[in-house]
């Protein structure tokens, strides 16, 4: 197994921001930005696999997962992207059931696959930030998708 030595570039969503700490664009990030340490979490995660999530259509709807999973890797690199991926989209799912009510329990582990089925991408991206400001214990804003 090889581990990645650099840190990947910092990327960068469609309100300007950084998706590791959330500052402009314009201005560097904090020290403790994840493109900054390398350290990598489930909400970095999310917040980067909106970027890809158009990047993978599923024949219906998109593949979410898919676009998780190669946020992981290239982030991450390969070797520790399916812990890092599985993680992410376990928050993605806990976040989904909450929204979704006591019924969505059942089908836990299905709820991330049929959110990709038949939500809109607004849906999707909405869900995605909201997941990782859950995961990260922020509340929200209107404006974070």
């Amino acid at each position: 197994m090889t581990q990645r030595t650099t840190i990947p570039t910092r990327e960068i969503d469609h309100d300007n921001e950084c998706v590791g700490c959330g500052t402009h664009f314009a201005n560097p990030c904090d020290p403790l930005c994840p493109f900054e340490t390398g350290e990598f979490g489930p909400a970095v995660i999310l917040r980067a696999a909106n970027r890809r999530v158009l990047d993978h259509p599923a024949g219906v709807g998109y593949d979410i997962a898919g676009a998780i999973f190669a946020a992981a890797v290239d982030l991450v690199g390969r070797d520790q992207a399916q812990a890092l991926a599985d993680e992410s989209r376990q928050a993605l799912a806990d976040f989904l059931v909450g929204q979704w009510g006591p019924r969505a329990q059942p089908i836990h582990n299905q709820v991330v696959y049929r959110h990709g089925l038949f939500a809109h991408p607004y849906e999707i991206a909405t869900s995605l930030y909201g997941a990782a400001d859950q995961y990260d214990d922020n509340t929200p804003t209107p404006n974070d998708c």
